[in-house]
């Protein structure tokens, strides 16, 4: 099921403002088989199917040649890293290897950096104990789309339950871990009702969630003849399976573009606010950024 291949950097970084963001991706593709994954989409992925799982097997050692530079650096000591930004570091394959458990340890023990993990999968809780030693440094994004279980198993057919994720967020967020929710993507026409949003943000505040953020579904169009479907293509062919009356709606809303028109936008953004607002949860939209406050990790969104 997996195939392991030697990576020559594990470190995607970007310097700004004497910190240091970078981004680490322990695997290539991805167990969850995602539908909407932007990953499909020939910029990210260069021909490589999302589904067929790569294992960087030597990435630990190449992370501390690669971290050494900006460690010894007092300039680049500080920042923040981004663990599975294109690939879910807890997927299956993390059960059999271990290699974002190996990389969270060295990170946490030897360097001053601040850790941001995305994740859909509930056996992140394997790693509690490790998130407890060091809960300052430490901040994790739950992505729950919906709390519907039958369009979860439509666009997101081999990730953890909603309900394991729901209690994988009040797990952590108990132990004094800050953990959010990441709606990401929204579904145009799919789950951006009032109705929709207010249940999914209701149940995250039952659940001890920290804070909500969200963006939109991208869908691009090949560049190069590659033989593959676009991640476009892949999207319409479900909507066409699952909800052919959306077909024509979505060429509507996004045109020749890869995200919905601006005025969607804004008309959800002013919607998800809205609901937030009425269950005090702490929110932040497309447009945010990351900093350090009084010992914690959060975002601010910006107005």
């Amino acid at each position: 099921m997996f195939e392991q291949i030697s990576c020559k950097t594990a470190l995607n970084v970007s310097l700004f403002k004497d910190k240091l963001y970078a981004s680490i991706n322990p695997y290539i593709g991805c167990t969850h088989q995602c539908r909407y994954c932007y990953v499909q989409a020939e910029k990210y992925s260069k021909g490589n199917e999302t589904n067929s799982v790569k294992v960087k097997i030597n990435i630990l050692n190449v992370l501390i040649k690669n971290i050494a530079r900006y460690v010894r650096d007092d300039k680049y000591s500080q920042g923040v890293i981004y663990l599975g930004t294109s690939s879910d570091p807890y997927q299956l394959a993390e059960k059999e290897f271990r290699i974002s458990y190996k990389i969270l340890c060295f990170l946490l023990e030897n360097t001053n950096y601040n850790i941001h993990i995305f994740t859909k999968s509930d056996l992140i809780l394997e790693d509690i104990s490790l998130f407890k030693r060091y809960r300052d440094r430490i901040n994790i994004s739950i992505t729950i789309i919906t709390d519907d279980e039958m369009l979860k198993k439509i666009f997101e057919p081999f990730s953890s339950s909603v309900n394991e994720r729901l209690n994988c967020i009040k797990k952590l967020t108990n132990e004094g871990i800050n953990c959010g929710c990441s709606i990401m993507p929204i579904l145009p026409y799919i789950t951006d009702s009032e109705k929709a949003l207010d249940s999914l943000l209701r149940k995250l505040k039952q659940h001890n969630c920290s804070y909500i953020w969200w963006d939109y579904l991208t869908l691009r169009e090949n560049i190069t003849n590659i033989p593959k479907p676009s991640q476009k293509q892949i999207y319409f062919d479900l909507l066409l399976q699952h909800f052919p009356g959306l077909v024509k709606k979505y060429s509507l809303l996004y045109g020749n573009k890869f995200l919905p028109k601006k005025a969607y936008q804004k008309n959800i953004d002013g919607k998800i606010i809205r609901i937030a607002k009425k269950y005090s949860l702490s929110y932040w939209g497309p447009k945010w950024t990351y900093y350090r406050s009084s010992n914690q990790l959060v975002f601010k969104f910006n107005h």
